[in-house]
C-alpha cells in the first residue's frame, strides 16, 4: 500500500472509529518511551506530512539547546486503539525528522533501525531479516525501593515466592522444587494476567506464539512472538513492554523488565531468533551443514561473536545487564555457539533444523537497551561476518556441545563477553567501523551514547552497595 494511501486509510478509520485523541510515540536514546497527545480533530493529511514539533534537547543526547528543534512524523501503518486511557485514543508510532533537512534525524534510534535495514538491502548480502523476541519479566505483588542519605535498598514481593509460605494470603500455593518453570495454576497465580497480557499484545498487532511461567520463582514470565521484520520487531518490543506494565498495573501488581532483580534467581533475558532471506529465500539452511546450518549463517555466528563486546553496549545497556550474565545462572557468558546447548551465546533450536524453520538464537541481550539500536547492531555485526566470510571455527567460537559450566570443564580457551557496562563501552570505542557503514550509526551518535551512558556508570561511583555493610561494616 502506498504511504498517500496508507494516510487516507489511516484518517478514515479514525472518522470511523470515533477516536478522541491520537497519541504518538517515539524513543529516546536509552530507550525510554516518549509520546505527545492531539485531539484527533487535529489529525488531517498535514499531521503525516508536517508532523508535530518537539524539543529535542530536553532529552539526554538528542539534541543541543541552540539546535532542539525536532519533529515527529506519525506512521500511517502502524497504529492501533490504546486499551488504557480514559478517552478513545489511537496510539502511533512516529519517526523523528530533521526539520531544516526535512531528513531523518540522526540519532532517531527507530531510523537507525530504517537504515540497518537499507544497509542490507543495499549491500546484496541479504533481502530482508525477521526477528523473533522472547519477552521474559517479573511481575511483583509490590515493589519499594529508595535511595536517601543514610539509607538505600529495595523491596521486591511475590505471593509465589517460596519465602510467603507462611503468609496466609499465599494460601500456601506458592513455588516449590526449585524451578517455577511451565508451573500449573494456581501455583501459577499469573496465568489470567499473562492471558490478558497476550491477548491485548494480538489486539495491538502483534502475534503471540504462546506465553508460561518462567524458570524464577518469585514471578517470573514469558511471552514469545512471531517473527517480524527488524523495525517490526523493535515496535512491538516497545509495545509489549507498555502493555505489559499496564495490565500489570490494571490488576495490583508491578512487572519489570529489569535483567536481575533479584539475588538467586534468573535473569530476565530478550532472546533474539532471527534469520534472513534473499528474495524470499531463507540463506541459514544446508543439510550438510553443522545442525544445518549453510555456510552464511556460519559467517552470521562468526560476525555477531566477533562484535558481541561491542554490540553489548548497546544489547545490554546497563549496570544491571551484567549482574545476569554470570557463570550458571540461566545465562551465557562465553562467545560460543552450539545446537540446543543453553549455556552457548548463539545456539541452533533442535526445533528448527529445517530448510522452512532453520534460524539462530543470541541468547545474550536484555531489555535495558533501545531495541531499535539493539537489533541494528546485531544485524551489522551479521553483515560484517558475512561480507568478511569469518568462520566461527577458526576465531575460537565453537562449536561447544557440552555444559561450560560443569566441573571440570576447561575455559580456558572461551573468550568471554564483558564483565560490566565498562567493558562493553570501551570495546564500543575499539571497535565501531562495522557500525558506522552505510552511515547507518553516525560517528557523532556512537560519541554521544557513549558519552552518556559512562555519565549513567558515574551515578554509581562513590556509592557503597547495601551488601557491603554486612562484609565490612566490622572489619
Amino acid at each position: 500500500m502506498s504511504s498517500s494511501k496508507s494516510i487516507q486509510v489511516q484518517i478514515e478509520r479514525m472518522k470511523q472509529n470515533k477516536y478522541e485523541e491520537i497519541d504518538i510515540r517515539f524513543t529516546d536514546i536509552l530507550g525510554y518511551w516518549r509520546h505527545v497527545t492531539i485531539p484527533a480533530s487535529m489529525a488531517d493529511s498535514d499531521l503525516f506530512k508536517d508532523g508535530i514539533g518537539f524539543d529535542g534537547s530536553t532529552l539526554k543526547g538528542m539534541a543541543d539547546s541552540e539546535n532542539g528543534d525536532l519533529v515527529l512524523i506519525p506512521v500511517p501503518t502502524r497504529a492501533w486503539q490504546e486499551r488504557y486511557t480514559e478517552k478513545k485514543t489511537l496510539a502511533m508510532i512516529a519517526n523523528i525528522v530533521n526539520p531544516h533537512t526535512g531528513k531523518a534525524f540522526h540519532k532517531d534510534p527507530r531510523s537507525i533501525a530504517r537504515k540497518a535495514t537499507r544497509y542490507m538491502k543495499e549491500s546484496e548480502l541479504a533481502t530482508d531479516s525477521f526477528w523473533a523476541p522472547e519477552f521474559e519479566f517479573y511481575v511483583f505483588d509490590e515493589a519499594v525501593f529508595w535511595d536517601e542519605r543514610g539509607s538505600q535498598g529495595y523491596q521486591l514481593t511475590s505471593m509465589e515466592s517460596p519465602s510467603s509460605s507462611a503468609d496466609p494470603v499465599s494460601k500456601g500455593l506458592v513455588q516449590s522444587g526449585g524451578s517455577g518453570y511451565h508451573s500449573l495454576f494456581p501455583v501459577d497465580s499469573l496465568h489470567t494476567v499473562r492471558s490478558e497480557i497476550a491477548s491485548d499484545m494480538q489486539k495491538a498487532g502483534i502475534s503471540v506464539k504462546y506465553h508460561h511461567h518462567e524458570v524464577g520463582m518469585s514471578g517470573q514470565c514469558e511471552v514469545e512472538v512471531n517473527f517480524s521484520s527488524l523495525i517490526g520487531s523493535a515496535d512491538n518490543t516497545v509495545i509489549a513492554k507498555h502493555i505489559v506494565r499496564n495490565v500489570a498495573l490494571k490488576h495490583g501488581l508491578t512487572a519489570t523488565f529489569m535483567p536481575k532483580p533479584l539475588a538467586g534467581e534468573p535473569g530476565s533475558g530478550l532472546h533474539y531468533h532471527m534469520f534472513l532471506t534473499n528474495k524470499q529465500r531463507r540463506i541459514f539452511y544446508d543439510k550438510k551443514g553443522y545442525c544445518g546450518l549453510s555456510k552464511v549463517g556460519e559467517h552470521v555466528i562468526a560476525g555477531i561473536l566477533h562484535h558481541a563486546p561491542a554490540v553489548c553496549a548497546f544489547s545490554n545497556a546497563g549496570v544491571n545487564s551484567y549482574r545476569r550474565l554470570i557463570p550458571d545462572n540461566e545465562a551465557p557468558v562465553y562467545r560460543i555457539y552450539s545446537g540446543g546447548n543453553r549455556t552457548a551465546a548463539i545456539r541452533i533450536p533442535a526445533y528448527a533444523k529445517t530448510k522452512e524453520k532453520m534460524r539462530i538464537e543470541y541468547r545474550v541481550p536484555d531489555n535495558c537497551g533501545n531495541p531499535y539500536l539493539s537489533m541494528s547492531a546485531i544485524l551489522m555485526a551479521a553483515l560484517d561476518g558475512i561480507k568478511n566470510k569469518m568462520d566461527p571455527k577458526e576465531l575460537g567460537f565453537g562449536p561447544v556441545e557440552e555444559d561450560v559450566f560443569e566441573t571440570g570443564f576447561n575455559t580456558e580457551n572461551l573468550s568471554m563477553l564483558p564483565e560490566s557496562l565498562t567493558e562493553a563501552l570501551n570495546a564500543l570505542e575499539k571497535d565501531r567501523k562495522f557500525l558506522e557503514k552505510g552511515d547507518v550509526f553516525s560517528p557523532d551518535m556512537i560519541d554521544t551514547y557513549i558519552r552518556i551512558k559512562r555519565e549513567e556508570i558515574s551515578t554509581f561511583d562513590g556509592v557503597p552497595h547495601p551488601l557491603e555493610y554486612s562484609q565490612y561494616y566490622n572489619l
